[in-house]
Order: structure tokens, then C-alpha cells, then sequence
């Protein structure tokens, strides 16, 4: 029996088959699984300090020691939570160091500003309104003068407990450390001036459960009343130190207070932050008078405006003191280096890389130190990992097998997922579960070695010459180099960092961008390098196209068949009807089963969740679940970062600096 069909038919069965052909490829996703359980996930052993310690022992060998890398370039908003988390991992204490490295041009940059907004507010502060007008509400000097009156407001504390009475969140304001909360006072008075009192509530609170871990939610909303105490008259004297209606502007914040301390009335709040507004300015002309202000204002931007090198110094003297925690050491990269493992300093400014860092760690690093674990200055790393490390060399020892050099951990970077946009918290679960489930299965054919949750042999580091600080992905390149060069080969990790993906989809397309326009420079830089076995070096370039090149150009082309399907329907190009009912029942099935597995994916990665920011009330809950409707348009944008390579990179506009990727505040 002969078909004749028409042209449209034929054209909607060719969709329906590639729809077919895709979710094919979508259900590879529970092979990979399968895979990466049996091998791994499931074979991971009870670990404990004390157990590897007295496995060790009984074997007769010495626990390997590691260095913790953690390059930290302007991380000011996150290296701090990172250090202690890096001080708690499990294993033993005096077997690992925290190496964070910095780089003396965010220092020298600091220094510049702060020499420039230093004498700037001094000034103003001497010869009062008239300079404090010129000062612009917005700049660095302005806020020096608000966290300069954010400081004497918190040493007027006394007075502030004694007009609210006792209340359990000043009681737990007080917990927090000064330096800690002063920078929260003066955030919290510069968001009020800054939005008029709109949008402080959200950003407060959850700064507020960090600094107070283990506190509840009445407990931190309590706490954050306290705050605005503080916060509010701060504003209101800086409001009429520059000459404006500090009543209107008082009454207006007074309103927001009201409604967070619940039992106080608005006028109490109103009278109570009016006092101490006049109060706070009266102090301010009072420390115009002392000869120690440039001083003080140079710590107070320390404060408010710190480097990564300033929390850094601080970090040190606080570990210093502690017991049972590792060896801290800050790194600074001159700003000079040339970037060479064992390199130089030229004596003129070098672009800073992550891969020139790592670099300047090596050509720092301890004899001693037998293995180095790599981390992005923001990663939460699980804190078996390193006792994982040790327990495969001894297993590898005790089998007379050739021990591992290389391990490559998977990275969830949905730790910040609250804070993103839909885009992003779809791209962030999706790459969770590539490298929960699909890594294990790549590792079978390409060394692909990333930059964080890395550990590798100090030895082959150094044997391999360091990192290539000219690339633009300095972690695929090494492990490429490692394969060629001494048959290193990456072994899976079975235990996760946490870490964050740029919040915005313009952030997420200019590190994905990078991301691929390295892996093309990688495969470049294979193709021109001799020395090396030709058979491996084919394999090798055989497989980073297939999983480069090939896989970008086959996922853009199919983003490409809904819409160009779409407008064929329009021009009545596609009829539908060839087929029947069913068909269409499972056709519309599986479209719900990708949302079905998104939503799954949430649930999965879910304990690796930053939950300071998730939305108090279940109805923002839900609305932040809501955006994975957005699920077809964010397939299609996937691969745009990687075929914007391809394109920038044939046309020579592809980019050729390293760019930082943009951190979520933690």
C-alpha cells in the first residue's frame, strides 16, 4: 500500500523525528547516572580522620600533605565565609595549608582611592555643610563620612538599648563582631538614603543570617529592628550634613522601622532616632577636632571598602589565635610578575590571569607538600574530599597499582541559585547534574581537568612546567599538557563543591564565551605542539572537537527546529494532522517530562542551596520555582556562548583577555 503524502506532512514527521531523536539524547541522562553510581557514587567508603589516620599507621605510611590553592582577585565578597569553610575540611590539621592568593594591583588600586577619598571627606567633615554638598551622595568620600558616623553610632549603643529597653535582637546584635557590624550599619543607612528605604529589608536579612548562623527567623527579624536603630539615625545625620530636611527624611524611615519592631509606634521611633541623629552629628564635629581623623577615616574604608588583601590581614590574626586549624598564608602575585612557574619580575605592569597566579603559588610552594587541591575563591568544597585523596593512594598502594595524579571533582554551581536570574538557575541545575552524572562517562575519553575542585600531584605540577598563564581556560589546557606530556589521566572525585554561576545571563554568556574560545585555543596550541606521540596528539584532538566544536554546532541547529517549524505552520507549511491523536497525547508528554526533570533536578541539589536568600513566604518560593516555565527559551540560549566562538573566533574578534567571572555576594 502506497502513502501519498503531502509535502507539510512530510515536513511535520521530519520535526516529530528529530523531536524523537532529542529526547533519545535527553534519556543518555539516566545511562550516565547508572554509570556514575555503579563506579562511583555508590563505591564511596566511610571516611573519618581518625580512621584514615590509623589506616595509614597500620600500612606504614605517611599521610600525603596538601596544599589548599584558592586564587582570590577582588573576592572581596566572598574569600572570608570561603577561608573558614577551607578550615573545617576533615583531615588532619597539621597535614594542610590554605594558600589564598591575591594580587597587588587590587591592593595598589585601593590605596590610589583611598589616598584620593581620605583627605576629601576630612576636609568636609572640618568645614562642614558647604563641602559636605560637594561631596556627591554617591561617592567614595560621601560613604566615608557615612561609615565614619555608622562607627559612632555603634559605640553610641549604649544609648540606643536604653531607649528600646531589652530586646533580643540587640542582644543578638551584639554578638556580632564590631568590625563585622559596623560595615553592616553602614550598609544598611547607605541602601536607606541610596532607595529611599525601598528594597533594604531583603539584602539586610540575609546579611543578617550569615553574621548570626543558627539564629531563627523572629530572631534575625528582631536582630535587623535592632539594626535600623542604629542604621536609620546614621542616614538621617548624613541627610543634614549635606543640608537636607532631616525631619521629612526621618518620618519617611521611620514608617519602615515602625513596621519592623512591631511594638514601638512610629512616633516613639521618629522621636527616639531623631535624638540620636542629633547626637551622632555633635560627635562627627567632634572628631573634625581631633588630630587622629585621616587615621580613623583610613580605617574606616578598610572597612567599607575592603580588598580581598584587608580581610586577608584579618583572617591571619584571627586564625592565629585559634587551636586545631591549618596553616593560613596569603600570597600576594606582584603586580610585576611575568607569569612563568619560577619566573621573574619585569619592572612594568603584567595582565593578570588565574593561570599567572597559580603560578606564582608554585613558584612559592613548600618542599613539603606532596599534593595541591585547587578551589575558586568562592567554592565550598564537601569536606571528605581530601580524605577521599589519601584513602585511593593507599588503596592504589596496598594493590601495587600505579597510584592516581590527577583527581577532578564535580562542581554544583547552584549555590546562589535565589539570587539569579530564570536563565540562570536552569543552566546552574543543568550543569549540576553534567557534572554529577555526565563526567564520570567523559573521563573515559578526554582528560578534562577544571579549574576548582582539582587536586593534582605537586610533583607532576612542576614536572609539567605550571600553568599556561596565557590561556584563556588554563584548567583544560593543563590537563591536556599532563596527558601529552606524562600520561596523566584525571580520575573522578565523587565528592562535590558548591560554588555560584553568574547571576545574570550577560555574566553567564561572557564566561561561557571564554570557556570556549580557550577550548578552541587549547586545540590549537595541541595542533602546533611537538615533542608529542602523533597518535595521542590525533586522539586527543579527535575527541575536544567531537566534544567541542561538533556537540556547539549540533545543539545550536537543534535550537534552530522548533521556531523555523513554527513559522513553516504559520505559512501553513506543516500539517499536523498526518498524525493522530495519541501521537500528539505523547508528544505533549514528553515536552512536561523536561520540565518534570528540571523541577527534579531543584529538589536534588537542593541541600547545596544558599538559603539566606530564598524568599521568606512560600508564594516567593513558588514564583522562584515558576521561572523554570522559562525552560524552551533557555535551551535555545544554551549554546549561544560556545557558537559566538566559533563566529568572534573566525572573524579574529574573539576574546583574548581573562575576565573574572561576577560573584553573588556572600
Amino acid at each position: 500500500m502506497t502513502l501519498h503524502l503531502t509535502t507539510p506532512q512530510y515536513i511535520y514527521l521530519g520535526a516529530v523525528a528529530c523531536y524523537l531523536l532529542f529526547f533519545c539524547l535527553f534519556l543518555r541522562l539516566f545511562w550516565w547516572k547508572r554509570f556514575a553510581d555503579r563506579n562511583f557514587w555508590r563505591r564511596r567508603p566511610a571516611l573519618s580522620t581518625e580512621g584514615i589516620e590509623g589506616r595509614a599507621r597500620h600500612m606504614g605510611m605517611t599521610l600525603p600533605r596538601f596544599a589548599i590553592v584558592v586564587p582570590a582577585h577582588s573576592e572581596a565578597d566572598v574569600i572570608e565565609r570561603t577561608v573558614e569553610h577551607m578550615a573545617s575540611l576533615h583531615y588532619p590539621s597539621d597535614r594542610y595549608q590554605v594558600l589564598v592568593v591575591t594580587d597587588e594591583k587590587e591592593a595598589v588600586r585601593a590605596e590610589r582611592r583611598r589616598g584620593i577619598a581620605v583627605p576629601i571627606a576630612a576636609s568636609a567633615i572640618r568645614e562642614g555643610t558647604p563641602e559636605m554638598v560637594r561631596l556627591g551622595a554617591a561617592s567614595e568620600a560621601g560613604g566615608l563620612v557615612l561609615g565614619l558616623l555608622s562607627s559612632l553610632a555603634l559605640e553610641g549603643f549604649a544609648e540606643v538599648r536604653k531607649r528600646l529597653g531589652w530586646s533580643e535582637g540587640v542582644q543578638l546584635l551584639q554578638q556580632v563582631p564590631a568590625v563585622l557590624l559596623r560595615p553592616l550599619i553602614w550598609e544598611a543607612a547607605d541602601r536607606l538614603l541610596q532607595r529611599n528605604g525601598k528594597g533594604v529589608a531583603a539584602p539586610m536579612l540575609r546579611l543578617l543570617r550569615l553574621r548570626i548562623p543558627g539564629a531563627s527567623e523572629d530572631e534575625v527579624q528582631s536582630a535587623y529592628a535592632a539594626l535600623l536603630s542604629l542604621a536609620i539615625p546614621s542616614a538621617v545625620a548624613y541627610h543634614c550634613l549635606r543640608g537636607g530636611d532631616g525631619r521629612t527624611l526621618g518620618r519617611r524611615l521611620a514608617r519602615l522601622a515602625a513596621q519592623a519592631h512591631h511594638t514601638l509606634t512610629r512616633e516613639i521611633i521618629q522621636s527616639m532616632c531623631d535624638a540620636l541623629a542629633v547626637g551622632l552629628v555633635q560627635r562627627l564635629d567632634a572628631a573634625g577636632k581631633d588630630e587622629r581623623l585621616t587615621e580613623r577615616l583610613a580605617a574606616t574604608y578598610r572597612e567599607i571598602y575592603p580588598t580581598t588583601q584587608d580581610i586577608m590581614e584579618r583572617k591571619l590574626r584571627e586564625m592565629a589565635t585559634r587551636q586545631a586549624v591549618p596553616q593560613l598564608k596569603h600570597l600576594i602575585v606582584p603586580r610585576d610578575f611575568d607569569g612563568e612557574m619560577g619566573g621573574s619580575c619585569l619592572g612594568v605592569d603584567v595582565p593578570s590571569t588565574k593561570g599567572r597566579a597559580l603560578n606564582w603559588v608554585l613558584t612559592h610552594l613548600e618542599g613539603r607538600v606532596d599534593w595541591c587541591g585547587f578551589y575558586d575563591a568562592e567554592s565550598r568544597p564537601h569536606r571528605q574530599s581530601m580524605l577521599y585523596v589519601a584513602h585511593r593512594l593507599m588503596e592504589a598502594g596496598a594493590k601495587g597499582e600505579a597510584p592516581p595524579r590527577i583527581f577532578q571533582g564535580p562542581v554544583f554551581q547552584v549555590r546562589n541559585w535565589y539570587e539569579m536570574g530564570a536563565f540562570c538557575k536552569i543552566a546552574s541545575l543543568y550543569q549540576a547534574i553534567a557534572h554529577d552524572w555526565y563526567l564520570p562517562a567523559l573521563f573515559r575519553r578526554l582528560p578534562f581537568v577544571g579549574g576548582t575542585n582539582l587536586y593534582i600531584e605537586a610533583a607532576l605540577l612542576k614536572s609539567v612546567g605550571g600553568y599556561d598563564y596565557t590561556s584563556l581556560t588554563e584548567d583544560l589546557e593543563l590537563g591536556t599538557r599532563a596527558y601529552l606530556k606524562a600520561g596523566a589521566w584525571p580520575e573522578y572525585l565523587p565528592y562535590p563543591s558548591s560554588e555560584q554561576t553568574p547571576p545574570t545571563f550577560a555574566g553567564f554568556y561572557r564566561q561561557r564565551l571564554r570557556w570556549a574560545t580557550g577550548h578552541l585555543q587549547v586545540m590549537k596550541k595541541v595542533k602546533a605542539a611537538s615533542g608529542y606521540d602523533e597518535a595521542q596528539k590525533r586522539r586527543l584532538l579527535r575527541t575536544l572537537w567531537l566534544k567541542g566544536q561538533g556537540e556547539w554546532i549540533f545543539y545550536q541547529t537543534a535550537t534552530l527546529v522548533p521556531p523555523l517549524i513554527v513559522v513553516l505552520w504559520m505559512c501553513h507549511l506543516v500539517d499536523p494532522n498526518v498524525l493522530g491523536t495519541r501521537w500528539h497525547m505523547v508528544m505533549n508528554f514528553m515536552s512536561t517530562a523536561y520540565l518534570g526533570f528540571t523541577i527534579y533536578a531543584f529538589f536534588r541539589y537542593l541541600e547545596y542551596l544558599d538559603t539566606t536568600a530564598r524568599p521568606r513566604f512560600w508564594l516567593g518560593q513558588l514564583g522562584a520555582l515558576a521561572q523554570m516555565l522559562v525552560l524552551p527559551l533557555a535551551a535555545f540560549l544554551f549554546p549561544v556562548p560556545y557558537s559566538s566562538a566559533l563566529v568572534l573566533t573566525a572573524l579574529g574578534r574573539g576574546p583574548s583577555q581573562w575576565v573574572k567571572t561576577p560573584r553573588t555576594r556572600e
